[in-house]
């Protein structure tokens, strides 16, 4: 009788080399330690004047000053990581999606329509 578990089996068959490579992290995983913190709003790759705040526990607070009326209308509440890509969720509950690229920067995904907003950390 075998006391290994299923995973230890599953392990075992895939191989040594399999397993250190699956239990790697990607190259391009992004941890929501990396991604908490202050961003500048871009419109259009211009600064709308307006910060949005994502803090831990998954809480996004949106500056009080912010005179966009579209962010302001969002109004982002919550945020979290989804095979790295942000999610920003508003009060109301709908859901924008954002891909980080090369500079660091959160763009939002394209196929969600034509607005070109985008998060800079300041």
């Amino acid at each position: 009788m075998s006391t290994s578990s299923p995973r230890a089996d599953k392990l075992r068959r895939l191989g040594l080399a399999a397993a250190l490579f699956a239990a790697l992290p990607l190259a391009n995983a992004v941890a929501a330690g990396d991604t908490a913190g202050r961003y500048g709003i871009l419109r259009d790759d211009k600064d709308t004047g307006c910060m949005l705040t994502l803090m831990g526990g998954g809480r996004a607070q949106l500056a009080p000053a912010c005179r966009d009326n579209g962010i302001v209308v969002f109004d982002p509440v919550r945020w979290s990581l989804d095979r790295g890509r942000l999610v920003l969720v508003a009060r109301k509950g709908h859901k924008a999606h954002f891909e980080r690229d090369s500079a660091s920067i959160w763009r939002r995904d394209p196929a969600e329509g034509k607005s070109s907003l985008a998060f800079k950390p300041i």
